[in-house]
C-alpha cells in the first residue's frame, strides 16, 4: 500500500471516528435526563463524556488549523455539549467582589478512610483546612484507623468546634465539622447500600441553614474490574439504578427543607449525569461556575477530566470563589468554595 493510499485510509478513518463521536455527543446530550434503568446502556456513555469532549476538541483543532471543512463535524459535537464543557473546565476570569454578608468557606473532601500517607494524613488534612480558613467541612469515607483514633482526628480539627459524625458498622463513615453551632443532625440511609447522606441544621448569622453531605453509590468500575467485563457491566448498571433512587431521596429531602441549603459531597457521577441534574434541579447553584481556568476533575487517575465532587447552594447564598487543589492525601481532590450568606 502506497503513501497516498495510507494517507487516504487515515483521513477516512478519522472522519469515521468524528462521525461516531458526533453520534455519541447527541446521545450524551439527552441521556442524562433519563432515569435509570431506562435505556440503561446509554448511561455508560455519560461516564465517558469528558473524554468524548476532549476527543472532539482535538479533532476540531487539528482540522481547523488546516482549514479543513470536515472540522465542522467535531464543532457540532462541541456545540451540542458546550454546557458540559463549562462544567468540567473552569472559565471564570472575573474578580471575587466584596463580601457584605457572612463569609462561609466550605470544603468537601472524600478522605478515603485516611489511608493515604497514614502516619501524617489526619494532621496534614487539618493543616490544609486551617490554612484555607475552612469554616464548614464535609467529609466522606470518614473512619478512624490505627494511626489516629476519633478523638485525635477531632482534636486536629479543633478550629471547627461543632461536629456531627456518623460511623456505624456496615455503613461508610461521614462527618460534618463546623465553626457554627449545630442544632440537630441525622443520617439518611440508602436502600441496599452502605452509602448515605448526613445532614445538619447549623446556625449562621442567627438563621438556620441546612447542610447536606452526600456520598452516593460508586460506579463500581474500579472495585469490580478484576472480575471480568460482564461482571463490570452488570455492576455498573446496578449502581446506576441505585444512584438514581438515592438522588430521588435527596431531592425530595431538599424540596421539603424549609431552610436555605448547602449541598456537598461525592456524587460518584459527572455533571452530565442523571444524578447531578436531579440533585441540582432548577433551584441550586453549582459553585464551579466561579472556577478559574483549569481542568475541573476531582478524581485522580482521570487526567483532570472526571469531576464527581460538588458544592451547591440555594439562592440565599452567593458564590464568591471556587478552588480545587491536588493533594497526595486521598484519591479525591478537596474542593473549596467561598460563599456569602445574604440573610
Amino acid at each position: 500500500m502506497g503513501f497516498k493510499a495510507v494517507n487516504l485510509f487515515f483521513r477516512v478513518g478519522l472522519i469515521g471516528v468524528a462521525l461516531i463521536l458526533l453520534g455519541v455527543s447527541v446521545l450524551i446530550n439527552f441521556t442524562y435526563k433519563l432515569e435509570p434503568p431506562q435505556l440503561i446502556w446509554l448511561h455508560y456513555i455519560t461516564v465517558g463524556a469528558p473524554f468524548v469532549v476532549v476527543a472532539n476538541l482535538t479533532l476540531f483543532l487539528m482540522w481547523i488549523f488546516k482549514l479543513k471543512f470536515r472540522s465542522i463535524i467535531p464543532l457540532i459535537s462541541l456545540i451540542l455539549n458546550f454546557g458540559f464543557f463549562r462544567l468540567i473546565v473552569g472559565t471564570n476570569l472575573g474578580r471575587e467582589g466584596e463580601i457584605k454578608g457572612e463569609k462561609i468557606v466550605a470544603c468537601t473532601y472524600n478522605v478515603n478512610y485516611f489511608s493515604y500517607q497514614r502516619e501524617i494524613n489526619a494532621p496534614s488534612i487539618a493543616r490544609m483546612m486551617s490554612e484555607k480558613g475552612v469554616t464548614l467541612f464535609a467529609l466522606q469515607e470518614f473512619e478512624p484507623n490505627m494511626y489516629y483514633n476519633l478523638n485525635e482526628i477531632i482534636g486536629e480539627l479543633d478550629f471547627l468546634p461543632y461536629n456531627t459524625i456518623n460511623i456505624q458498622e456496615g455503613n461508610i463513615g461521614m462527618a460534618i465539622l463546623s465553626k457554627y453551632p449545630i442544632v440537630q443532625s441525622h443520617r439518611i440511609g440508602f436502600e441496599n447500600s452502605n452509602n448515605g447522606a448526613l445532614w445538619a441544621d447549623i446556625i449562621i448569622s442567627g438563621d438556620t441553614v441546612r447542610v447536606i453531605n452526600n456520598h452516593l453509590q460508586t460506579t463500581g468500575y474500579y472495585s469490580s474490574s478484576g472480575h471480568g467485563l460482564e461482571y463490570v457491566i452488570r455492576k455498573m448498571a446496578e449502581n446506576f439504578t441505585k444512584r438514581a433512587h438515592q438522588v430521588s431521596v435527596i431531592r425530595e429531602f431538599i424540596d421539603n427543607t424549609p431552610y436555605p441549603v448547602i449541598v456537598m459531597g461525592d456524587f460518584n457521577d459527572t455533571p452530565k449525569s442523571y444524578a447531578y441534574s436531579k440533585i441540582k434541579g432548577d433551584d441550586l447553584y453549582d459553585t464551579f461556575h466561579k472556577a478559574r481556568p483549569q481542568l475541573g476533575g476531582t478524581y485522580l487517575w482521570t487526567f483532570g477530566l472526571v469531576r464527581i465532587d460538588f458544592i451547591m447552594h440555594s439562592k440565599e447564598f452567593r458564590t464568591i470563589s471556587y478552588k480545587m487543589i491536588s493533594s497526595p492525601l486521598s484519591d479525591h481532590k478537596p474542593i473549596f468554595s467561598v460563599l456569602e450568606y445574604r440573610n
